[in-house]
């Protein structure tokens, strides 16, 4: 028995070590490997490229890394780093690369990240990103000469690039519009439309500028003229206690966080705050337009109108001796007879059809290329969004809905979500001279960039 107990002992004991062992294997000695994770989109890099990568083990920490590229079977060291003491579990890191300073040719390479942990088995990871070094800077060259701009206006740009391009435009001021292949299928020519600031100088920073799928940018200054600075108006408007106490009323059912405050803080609140609420919705609206032109001619100015307020002019609001917010007006009032109808300015797809703060009831349209217009205060609309219309196209009819005073279309044109001033638009000899005939030359110089490379100026 005492034997058989002995062996029994033995056993357990045995078995024990046998379960236990691995553990005390595994507690001491970590088999898992680090973690490393690419932060950065990363297919392409060009003369200089930002990377963020994460290094990660939570047992025993990040010992090392080291990250290189690999090009044709040679290592190219971007950074390395030795940790001397346990206890970084996480590490990011960001990197610049710059593949001609390291000695690479444009072409295939490997991005290869090594990193290893504190464990005594020194457990590795290796992460490999194949990339293409790209460090052709893109040449790009305007093509118009002719840019005579009004304060507040729009204005067209022609250009050309040698290269593919992810991004191009227009930077105006502090504000950049996108650029759209002159026609379908165009990959290195571009037409920009773009808003002139109220305040233009000769001192306004107007150039074009490309960027590539790699990150190499280039740009070039665009020559310009500035007309006779135009005098905006400065109108003090006196609102009275009725139409305070309206506008008050109608805000306060539709917006619960206006409840129970003070008429003339209403009123204020929906001309400043609200106001540029409304302002950034447009923006977003107008942020995507069509690539390609979807107008064509005069844009309509809504027949048989007077204007009452004109683009620029600057409003002061007065109520019972108080200051009740400042704004510029941001297109023309035309009032009609009541409830009018109120044609489509030209030919498009409907983005907007809704309500729209002090804008009332509100529709826009997407004429193509960064081009939009604007119809606000309506009393009914007439066309839904994603509606392709025609010029002259009704769309609905005019009213008192939103911040209004009386029945009147509030119209408004965007150039890249900027207003512009809408008479140059509807003028027929400032489309002719401004786009169409610029828009025609550049068809002509395609005909021929076969038999002869681009250059010049249109």
């Amino acid at each position: 028995m005492t034997n058989k107990s002995g062996m029994a002992a033995v056993s357990i004991i045995l078995l024990i070590l046998v379960i236990a062992i691995p553990g005390l294997i595994y507690y001491f000695f970590e088999w898992e490997k680090p973690q490393v994770r690419m932060d950065t989109d990363l297919t392409i890099i060009g003369r200089q490229k930002e990377v963020s990568i994460t290094f990660a083990d939570r047992r025993s920490g990040i010992r090392d890394f080291k990250v290189v590229l690999v090009q044709q079977q040679s290592e190219f060291g971007v950074a390395s780093l030795d940790i001397p003491q346990k206890g970084v579990f996480e590490k990011t890191v960001t990197l610049e690369i710059a593949p001609k300073k390291l000695g690479l040719k444009d072409g295939d390479a490997v991005l290869k990240i090594q990193a290893r942990d504190f464990s005594p088995l020194k457990n590795a990871a290796v992460l490999e990103i194949p990339v293409k070094i790209d460090s052709v800077i893109p040449r790009v060259s305007l093509l118009t000469r002719a840019h005579n701009v009004n304060p507040g206006g729009s204005c067209l740009a022609l250009y050309s690039v040698n290269k593919n391009v992810k991004r191009s435009g227009v930077a105006c001021g502090d504000l950049f519009f996108q650029g759209y292949p002159v026609r379908e299928g165009a990959t290195t020519l571009y037409v920009c439309y773009f808003a002139v600031p109220i305040n233009v100088s000769r001192s306004t920073p107007m150039s074009v500028m490309v960027e590539d799928a790699a990150g190499n940018n280039a740009g070039t200054a665009i020559p310009f003229y500035v007309r006779t600075a135009h005098k905006f108006r400065d109108d003090t408007v006196t609102v009275g206690p009725e139409f305070v106490k309206g506008m008050a009323a109608e805000f306060q059912q539709v917006d619960a966080d206006l409840e129970g405050r003070l008429p003339e803080e209403v009123f204020k609140h929906l001309n400043t705050t609200f106001r540029e609420e409304n302002h950034r919705k447009i923006r977003t609206v107008c942020s995507d337009s069509d690539t390609k032109q979807l107008w064509q001619g005069t844009f309509i100015r809504m027949p048989n109108t007077a204007p009452k307020a004109l683009f620029g002019d600057r409003r002061t609001y007065r109520y019972q001796g108080m200051d009740m917010g400042s704004s510029v007006h941001l297109g023309v009032d035309l009032a009609s007879t009541m409830s009018d109808t109120v044609p489509a300015a030209n030919g498009g797809t409907i983005v907007y059809a809704d309500d729209l703060g002090i804008y009332g009831n509100t529709v826009i349209i997407d004429h193509g290329q960064g081009i939009f217009s604007l119809y606000a205060h309506l009393s009914s609309m007439a066309v839904s969004t994603g509606q392709q219309v025609m010029r002259g196209d009704p769309i609905g009819n005019t009213g008192t809905t939103g911040f209004a005073g009386g029945d009147h279309l509030h119209f408004s044109v965007l150039v890249g979500g900027a207003f512009v001033n809408p008479i140059e638009w509807w003028d027929a000899h400032w489309i002719r001279d401004n786009v169409t005939s610029k828009l025609e030359l550049i068809a002509g110089h395609e005909v021929s960039r076969a038999a002869a490379p681009l250059s010049g100026n249109l």
